[in-house]
Protein backbone atom coordinates (compact mmCIF):
# COMPACT_ATOMS: atom_id res chain seq x y z
CA UNK A 1 0.00 0.00 0.00
CA UNK A 2 1.33 3.13 -0.84
CA UNK A 3 2.30 5.84 1.82
CA UNK A 4 -0.40 8.15 0.73
CA UNK A 5 -2.74 5.69 1.08
CA UNK A 6 -2.05 4.33 4.99
CA UNK A 7 -1.59 8.46 5.96
CA UNK A 8 -5.30 8.72 4.94
CA UNK A 9 -6.41 5.69 6.19
CA UNK A 10 -4.88 6.89 9.73
CA UNK A 11 -6.29 10.74 8.89
CA UNK A 12 -9.76 9.85 8.33
CA UNK A 13 -9.97 6.77 11.10
CA UNK A 14 -8.68 9.33 13.83
CA UNK A 15 -11.49 12.19 12.20
CA UNK A 16 -14.08 9.54 12.55
CA UNK A 17 -13.65 8.21 15.99
CA UNK A 18 -12.82 12.30 17.17
CA UNK A 19 -16.22 13.03 15.03
CA UNK A 20 -17.80 10.57 17.56
CA UNK A 21 -16.06 11.28 20.95
CA UNK A 22 -16.96 15.08 19.70
CA UNK A 23 -20.67 13.98 19.11
CA UNK A 24 -20.73 12.16 22.94
CA UNK A 25 -19.22 14.91 24.71
CA UNK A 26 -22.04 17.59 22.68
CA UNK A 27 -24.57 15.55 23.34
CA UNK A 28 -23.86 15.47 27.17
CA UNK A 29 -23.51 18.97 26.92
CA UNK A 30 -27.27 19.68 25.75
CA UNK A 31 -28.24 17.23 28.28
CA UNK A 32 -26.76 19.36 30.92
CA UNK A 33 -28.12 22.71 29.92
CA UNK A 34 -31.86 20.64 28.90
CA UNK A 35 -31.94 20.15 32.81
CA UNK A 36 -34.59 22.49 35.15
CA UNK A 37 -32.65 24.20 37.58
CA UNK A 38 -34.84 24.66 40.76
CA UNK A 39 -34.16 28.87 41.64
CA UNK A 40 -35.53 30.62 44.84
CA UNK A 41 -37.11 34.19 44.94
CA UNK A 42 -39.04 36.23 47.17
CA UNK A 43 -42.94 35.81 47.02
CA UNK A 44 -43.76 38.27 49.88
CA UNK A 45 -42.59 37.56 53.02
CA UNK A 46 -41.21 34.21 52.17
CA UNK A 47 -38.61 32.43 49.99
CA UNK A 48 -40.45 30.20 46.89
CA UNK A 49 -39.08 27.75 44.49
CA UNK A 50 -39.68 27.29 41.09
CA UNK A 51 -37.79 24.94 38.01
CA UNK A 52 -36.39 26.66 35.12
CA UNK A 53 -35.44 24.74 32.04
CA UNK A 54 -32.80 25.49 30.50
CA UNK A 55 -31.96 26.34 26.93
CA UNK A 56 -29.33 25.23 24.45
CA UNK A 57 -26.79 27.88 23.57
CA UNK A 58 -26.09 28.61 20.12
CA UNK A 59 -23.17 27.13 19.38
CA UNK A 60 -23.54 24.09 21.29
CA UNK A 61 -26.46 23.51 18.52
CA UNK A 62 -24.28 24.32 15.96
CA UNK A 63 -21.00 21.94 17.14
CA UNK A 64 -23.80 19.37 17.35
CA UNK A 65 -24.43 19.82 13.76
CA UNK A 66 -20.74 19.91 13.37
CA UNK A 67 -20.13 16.43 15.01
CA UNK A 68 -22.98 14.77 13.10
CA UNK A 69 -21.72 16.31 9.65
CA UNK A 70 -17.99 15.33 10.35
CA UNK A 71 -19.00 11.64 11.14
CA UNK A 72 -21.30 11.44 8.28
CA UNK A 73 -18.21 13.15 6.02
CA UNK A 74 -15.38 10.73 7.37
CA UNK A 75 -17.04 7.84 7.21
CA UNK A 76 -18.12 8.40 3.59
CA UNK A 77 -14.33 9.77 2.37
CA UNK A 78 -13.60 6.70 4.24
CA UNK A 79 -15.90 3.94 2.77
CA UNK A 80 -16.15 5.35 -0.67
CA UNK A 81 -13.06 5.18 -2.23
CA UNK A 82 -11.88 1.62 -0.43
CA UNK A 83 -15.43 0.29 -2.17
CA UNK A 84 -14.69 1.98 -5.40
CA UNK A 85 -10.99 0.36 -5.25
CA UNK A 86 -12.12 -2.75 -4.53
CA UNK A 87 -14.45 -2.85 -7.31
CA UNK A 88 -11.40 -1.07 -9.60
CA UNK A 89 -13.79 1.91 -9.98
CA UNK A 90 -10.99 4.30 -10.81
CA UNK A 91 -13.04 6.36 -13.45
CA UNK A 92 -14.76 7.77 -10.93
CA UNK A 93 -11.67 9.89 -10.21
CA UNK A 94 -13.08 12.80 -12.76
CA UNK A 95 -15.98 13.63 -10.17
CA UNK A 96 -15.04 11.87 -7.11
CA UNK A 97 -11.59 13.93 -6.23
CA UNK A 98 -13.39 17.77 -6.45
CA UNK A 99 -15.99 16.26 -4.39
CA UNK A 100 -13.76 15.22 -1.89
CA UNK A 101 -12.01 18.56 -1.99
CA UNK A 102 -15.08 20.63 -1.71
CA UNK A 103 -16.36 18.27 1.06
CA UNK A 104 -12.87 18.68 3.36
CA UNK A 105 -13.20 22.64 2.66
CA UNK A 106 -16.75 22.52 4.40
CA UNK A 107 -16.02 20.55 6.85
CA UNK A 108 -12.88 22.42 7.65
CA UNK A 109 -14.95 26.13 7.47
CA UNK A 110 -18.27 24.10 10.03
CA UNK A 111 -15.07 23.35 12.60
CA UNK A 112 -13.05 26.60 12.19
CA UNK A 113 -16.70 28.31 12.91
CA UNK A 114 -17.04 26.27 15.84
CA UNK A 115 -14.74 26.08 18.06
CA UNK A 116 -13.34 29.97 17.06
CA UNK A 117 -16.44 31.00 18.71
CA UNK A 118 -16.71 28.52 21.64
CA UNK A 119 -12.96 29.84 22.61
CA UNK A 120 -14.59 33.59 22.24
CA UNK A 121 -17.44 32.44 24.53
CA UNK A 122 -15.60 30.80 27.51
CA UNK A 123 -12.42 32.17 27.57
CA UNK A 124 -10.55 30.35 30.30
CA UNK A 125 -13.44 30.00 32.52
CA UNK A 126 -15.07 26.97 30.50
CA UNK A 127 -16.30 24.13 32.35
CA UNK A 128 -14.44 20.75 31.93
CA UNK A 129 -16.98 19.90 29.41
CA UNK A 130 -16.71 22.46 27.23
CA UNK A 131 -12.95 22.82 27.39
CA UNK A 132 -12.94 18.98 26.20
CA UNK A 133 -15.57 19.93 23.39
CA UNK A 134 -13.21 22.74 22.57
CA UNK A 135 -10.53 20.85 22.43
CA UNK A 136 -11.16 18.28 19.86
CA UNK A 137 -13.14 20.75 17.85
CA UNK A 138 -10.11 22.20 17.27
CA UNK A 139 -7.83 18.53 16.92
CA UNK A 140 -10.90 18.20 14.00
CA UNK A 141 -10.01 21.14 12.38
CA UNK A 142 -6.22 20.16 11.90
CA UNK A 143 -7.25 16.70 11.06
CA UNK A 144 -8.90 18.16 8.01
CA UNK A 145 -6.59 20.77 7.32
CA UNK A 146 -4.31 18.11 6.42
CA UNK A 147 -7.06 15.89 4.70
CA UNK A 148 -7.82 18.94 2.30
CA UNK A 149 -3.94 19.48 1.60
CA UNK A 150 -3.29 16.00 0.98
CA UNK A 151 -6.13 15.78 -1.68
CA UNK A 152 -4.62 18.70 -3.69
CA UNK A 153 -1.18 17.13 -3.65
CA UNK A 154 -2.45 14.15 -4.86
CA UNK A 155 -4.62 15.47 -7.65
CA UNK A 156 -1.52 17.62 -8.81
CA UNK A 157 0.66 14.56 -8.53
CA UNK A 158 2.91 15.93 -5.79
CA UNK A 159 1.91 12.97 -3.80
CA UNK A 160 1.11 9.49 -5.72
CA UNK A 161 -2.03 7.89 -4.39
CA UNK A 162 -4.36 4.83 -5.71
CA UNK A 163 -7.74 5.37 -4.13
CA UNK A 164 -9.96 7.32 -6.65
CA UNK A 165 -10.48 10.57 -5.69
CA UNK A 166 -6.72 10.58 -4.91
CA UNK A 167 -5.60 10.38 -8.32
CA UNK A 168 -4.02 12.54 -11.05
CA UNK A 169 -6.90 14.72 -12.64
CA UNK A 170 -6.09 13.85 -16.40
CA UNK A 171 -8.18 15.57 -19.28
CA UNK A 172 -9.93 14.01 -21.45
CA UNK A 173 -7.44 13.78 -24.27
CA UNK A 174 -4.53 12.86 -22.58
CA UNK A 175 -6.63 9.34 -21.63
CA UNK A 176 -7.90 8.98 -24.98
CA UNK A 177 -5.97 6.63 -26.90
CA UNK A 178 -4.29 8.46 -30.07
CA UNK A 179 -6.63 9.41 -33.44
CA UNK A 180 -6.80 6.87 -36.40
CA UNK A 181 -5.91 8.30 -39.62
CA UNK A 182 -8.98 8.19 -41.97
CA UNK A 183 -6.59 9.18 -44.94
CA UNK A 184 -7.25 6.12 -47.61
CA UNK A 185 -3.83 4.45 -48.57
CA UNK A 186 -1.81 5.75 -51.63
CA UNK A 187 -2.37 3.01 -54.35
CA UNK A 188 -0.54 4.88 -57.78
CA UNK A 189 -1.99 7.26 -60.06
CA UNK A 190 -4.29 6.42 -63.10
CA UNK A 191 -2.29 4.44 -65.33
CA UNK A 192 0.91 4.09 -63.00
CA UNK A 193 2.63 0.82 -63.32
CA UNK A 194 2.36 -1.51 -60.50
CA UNK A 195 3.98 -3.94 -58.66
CA UNK A 196 2.70 -7.04 -57.32
CA UNK A 197 4.34 -9.76 -55.80
CA UNK A 198 5.08 -12.90 -57.15
CA UNK A 199 3.96 -11.07 -60.53
CA UNK A 200 5.45 -9.29 -63.57
CA UNK A 201 5.15 -5.39 -64.34
CA UNK A 202 1.70 -4.27 -65.52
CA UNK A 203 0.32 -1.49 -67.07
Amino acid sequence: MLILSIILLFLLSTALSFSLIELGLVAYGVWGFTQSVEVSYLCGFEICYKDVKGSVPDVVAFLMFCAVWSTLASAAALGGPLFLHSRNGHHHNRWLAPGLIVLYFLTWVFWLAGFADLANIIGTYGTPIMNAVLAFAILSWLLYTALFILSFLAIFDVMQGEWPGYLVMKSRSATDGPAVSSTPAYTGAPGEPKYETGHELTA
